[in-house]
């Protein structure tokens, strides 16, 4: 079972000085040569193969009860490192230390054999985990109620469909509870009412006191379940921070890489161009100075591929004094101000947005302005500002993204054309009026008492 840390307890991984490679074979032959050892034999020619590397020279420590996510496009060596954890793998060189009992998410359901049914399946699962007796009879009917099969718990495994049979792996992984959990991508299994409980589980689950090691694509995933990211790159670790200030800089480099696919209006293969790959990577990496007292964690995080027309120069959150606030009140007033600078002249037609997001990644709310129709003026600088007047959200950190489009629609975003956006890239802070006040959001709504209720309370 889970338990919470103690101060002393030694590190749950180390990675030290890691380097994993694959030999790429040029005929099938070599292969097989090699495979059985016989390739020393023919010394006097040169072997028809290349040892490449999945990682290089990978070093991180985890501290026991961490919640890290492991980020990066595929092929950058996440599921190869958690295999080395997992010890599916053996590294090249370096040294792999775990210390606890593992539990990994990544091959959900093998051993699931397809004659068996569900109710025999997960009782051959969780007995080979180790689990006997009374615990193992708990676990299954946890298993039970959660993946909420009804009868076709005891039909043939074969004939569920691919969600159900997602629900019921899912549910016998789960059902037992590590000091290292390694889950990979697949917190999306089932319907959206089966994923929804599946990442309250995850919660519970890291909640515990157990380390968890994330593997996700989705980044509003990485947010909510984990504080730290790493985020690998071509098998070395170009990133290890804060999730935010990770996700940031990945979701960036992940949009320059579209923009740099798309250029010239023909798409084009970026995976192979290392070269291209360094240099947007040298441009993530170069963030930008703010002027506002408002930027969240990892600084500014600016979209490349933007029209040409405006650039936002500063963001202003103002209180009800009209002074900068990184803290309000809820139930009072605040006002988020642009000021962009034109690097165009003419007639430009601009839009301003503002999407907030809780700090676990959720969209909160999107904020669009009506289109404008500016005469700009080069190098001059105009102002736009979005008032709330009364802030209804409660006791927390928000993030926001301001941007500034030359055109969009609500209906087909993907064809929206920003002149600038910055993604994710200022903060401001919440305090409830009330002690300990769990909401999310004080909705404003009226009670309405009957005329018994009335004359009860007037008695």
């Amino acid at each position: 079972m889970c338990s919470l840390t103690t101060p002393n307890a030694p590190p749950a991984l180390v990675i030290d000085s890691v380097t994993k490679s694959y030999r790429l074979y040029q005929t099938r032959g070599e292969h097989v040569l090699d495979a059985m050892g016989l390739s020393p034999i023919f010394f006097w020619r040169r072997p028809a193969y290349s040892d490449h590397p999945v990682l290089a020279d990978i070093s991180l420590t985890i501290a026991a009860g961490e919640r890290v996510a492991l980020v990066g496009r595929n092929g950058a060596g996440k599921t190869t490192l958690l295999k080395l954890i997992t010890g599916n793998f053996q590294p090249t060189s370096g040294r792999v230390v775990v210390n606890g009992r593992v539990q990994a998410l990544m091959n959900v359901g093998i051993g699931f054999h397809p004659e068996f049914t569900g109710r025999e399946n997960v009782k051959a699962a969780l007995a080979y985990s180790g689990m006997a007796g009374g615990e193992l009879e708990h676990a299954i009917e946890d298993v039970i109620a959660f993946a909420e099969l009804g009868e076709y718990l005891d039909q043939p495994f074969k004939t569920y469909s691919a969600g159900m049979q997602a629900r019921l792996m899912f549910a016998a992984s789960t059902a037992i509870e590590p000091e290292i959990l390694i889950v990979d991508e697949i917190l999306g299994a089932g319907d959206a009412y089966f994923s929804a409980k599946s990442a309250h589980r995850m919660e519970r689950l890291a909640s515990n006191g157990c380390t968890l090691l994330l593997v996700s694509h989705s980044m509003s995933q990485v947010l909510q379940f984990c504080t730290r990211a790493i985020w690998l790159e071509g098998g070395k670790i170009v990133m290890d921070r804060d999730a935010l200030a990770v996700v940031k800089a990945y979701e960036e480099f992940s949009h320059r890489l579209e923009v740099a696919a798309a250029t010239g209006g023909e798409q084009r293969s970026v995976l192979g161009d290392v070269e291209l790959r360094k240099k947007i990577l040298a441009e993530v990496f170069q963030v930008e100075p703010s002027t506002s007292s408002h930027s969240s964690a990892g600084g500014i995080s600016r979209w490349s591929g933007g029209e040409p027309g405006f650039i936002i120069d500063d963001i202003r959150v103002l209180g009800e004094d009209g002074s900068i606030a990184t803290v309000v009140r809820s139930g009072a007033a605040i006002r988020i101000e642009f000021d962009v600078r034109a690097t165009l002249s003419g007639r430009l037609p601009c839009t301003f947005v503002v999407v907030l997001f809780t700090a676990d990644g959720r969209v909160l709310s999107r904020h669009c302005s009506e289109e404008v129709m500016l005469t700009a003026q080069a190098g001059d600088h105009y102002a736009a500002s979005l008032t709330f007047s009364s802030v209804l959200l409660g006791t927390g950190s928000y993030f926001f993204s301001a941007a500034v489009y030359k055109e969009i629609s609500l209906e087909n975003l993907a064809a929206a054309r920003p002149y600038d956006l910055l993604s994710r890239s200022f903060e401001f802070k919440v305090r409830s009026t009330l002690p300990d006040d769990p909401s999310l959001f004080r909705h404003p709504a009226t009670w309405t008492l009957g005329a018994t209720l009335l004359r009860e309370q007037n008695a």
